[in-house]
């Protein structure tokens, strides 16, 4: 099954893949909300910009995500604003004020049909113990000396109960994929190519060429617009990648609540959608570390909107990946050592609001302006105090599947082990390989070794795809990447004749 978003996508354009060689002022690698964004705002500088997609406008992380705009963050603002202050705190919800008002403001211009709609935003605990209350508490602050207007749930919002909760107006909520496939469409008629199906495989920064399988483009800046930078850099060290899930279902005769509701206890996201006269219900959650699934997740949430709602059917699902900085901030700015490189990453659960002011912030510094909320998100900052717990954790993460992946790889017999949609990873003549038996019967044997960092890479049931638990790359059935760090495919290994 695919994302919610893709039932609105029967119109859209196509764009041809990288062939030959190419030059521009600008290469931007990945045509999410990011590399768009960014491509908006060069465009309208007169750069000559190419965009390099790996698979097609929007179908990574943007067209995965929740399709929620908000001011505030996730997690909650009151542990940035322990960390960081009241000062950093307000400028992190006025920089994403204004980003939303951007995002409004740019469908308005280009006519984008994305349905964009103002919604409220609910932080909602269906429990009223002391904990809870108090960080409720906590929240209700800082939500309020970062300027925003909180108000109190004392009514039902919900067909079941929360029994507190903060209510946040003028948040905002869309179709992500319509509204970066509207945006591709824009900067296309503003001179800026966009390139699909052309995975970047290596980039030689000193001469500044990206290159593809059988093409390269050269260019004087370099934008890493892909969620993650690709191949190895400092900054993959500190961010934890992690994986959600999402499904979505149509009720029976119930009225689809319209808002942002964010239930606590444990994390669920739950949004409305409407399209073409249907109505949609959602939940995102089960939140785990990328390569360490061990639960059928889909089902957890289809259980979850069963509990709380009458479900009459259950329509999409699909999954996302997140990436999380040390210090709580996204990076954002020039990569380390090259002036000319861009990196947008660290974003967790609020990468559309952030990859928007990413591009804005980008497209900037390119064109030597100042930008107000740089300093804070700056990729080449160095904050050891607020970022200790965070690298100590995903580098003890790392050390550990580095090791005891290796050491705990089982020897495989025969292949015949392996029954219809079962896989494993095994070792094979001393080869840690990566096996699955899909459910006609057809073997992929490929190298387990992740080509990024060389750790193994674990199986992901619920995707039917490989997935690092080291640095959040993640692959298919035939090895292919699908997003993350890696630029090259697993190693195939041939099966055996009679397997």
């Amino acid at each position: 099954m695919q994302a919610i978003w893709k039932i609105g996508d029967t119109e859209i354009e196509h764009y041809p893949a990288l062939a030959g060689k190419r030059e521009a002022d600008v290469v931007v690698i990945g045509a999410g909300i990011t590399g768009l964004t960014t491509a908006l705002q060069l465009a309208e500088d007169g750069s000559r910009v190419i965009v390099l997609e790996a698979l097609s406008v929007g179908e990574g992380c943007t067209g995965g995500s929740t399709g929620n705009l908000y001011s505030p963050l996730a997690k909650g603002l009151s542990a940035i604003r322990k960390k960081w202050g009241d000062d950093v705190s307000r400028d992190i919800v006025t920089s994403r004020i204004e980003t939303i008002d951007f995002i409004e403001a740019t469908i308005e211009r280009f006519a984008i049909d994305c349905q964009f709609h103002r919604r409220p935003l609910y932080r909602l605990f269906t429990t009223a113990d002391e904990v809870q209350a108090y960080e409720l508490d906590e929240e209700r602050k800082a939500l309020l000396e970062a300027g925003l207007e909180v108000e109190d749930i004392e009514q039902h919002v919900l067909p079941f109960s929360p029994l507190q909760g903060l209510k946040i107006n003028d948040q905002a909520q869309f179709n992500p994929l319509l509204y970066v496939q509207g945006l591709a469409k824009a900067v296309s008629a503003m001179g800026v190519t966009i390139l699909e199906h052309s995975p970047v495989r290596d980039v030689d920064y000193k001469q500044g060429v990206v290159k593809t399988d059988t093409a390269a483009v050269t260019a004087r800046h370099i934008v890493h617009a892909t969620h993650t930078p690709k191949g190895v850099d400092l900054l993959q060290t500190g961010m934890l990648p992690s994986r959600e899930y999402g499904v979505s279902a149509k009720l029976n005769g119930e009225a689809y609540p319209e808002g942002i509701f964010w239930m606590l206890d444990p994390f669920h996201s739950l949004r409305s959608y409407r399209y073409a006269g249907e109505s949609y219900l959602m939940v995102i959650g089960e939140k785990h570390k990328t390569g360490e699934g061990k639960y059928d997740y889909y089902q957890r949430l289809r259980e979850y909107l069963s509990q709380h709602f009458d479900v009459q059917e259950f329509c999409h699902q699909w999954s996302a990946q997140q990436y999380s900085s040390a210090d709580g901030l996204p990076y954002i700015g020039r990569m380390h050592a090259r002036d000319n490189v861009y990196v947008a990453t660290g974003f967790a659960a609020d990468g559309l609001t952030w990859g928007t002011l990413a591009g804005r912030i980008i497209a900037d510094l390119i064109h030597g302006r100042d930008n107000t909320w740089h300093a804070h998100f700056d990729a080449r900052r160095i904050t050891p105090a607020k970022s200790a717990g965070g690298w100590v954790k995903e580098n003890a993460s790392v050390t550990k599947h580095l090791v005891q992946d290796y050491l705990a790889t089982g020897k495989l017999k025969e292949f015949a082990e392996l029954a219809p949609g079962e896989a494993k990873v095994a070792t094979l003549d001393g080869e840690k390989l990566a096996i699955y038996r899909n459910e006609s019967g057809e073997l992929s044997v490929l190298s387990a070794v992740c080509p990024h960092m060389k750790c193994l890479v674990h199986w992901n049931a619920n995707d039917t795809t490989w997935d690092c638990p080291c640095h959040g790359s993640r692959f298919d059935t035939r090895g292919d990447v699908i997003e993350g760090p890696a630029y090259h495919a697993l190693e195939r290994r041939d099966p055996p004749v009679d397997s």
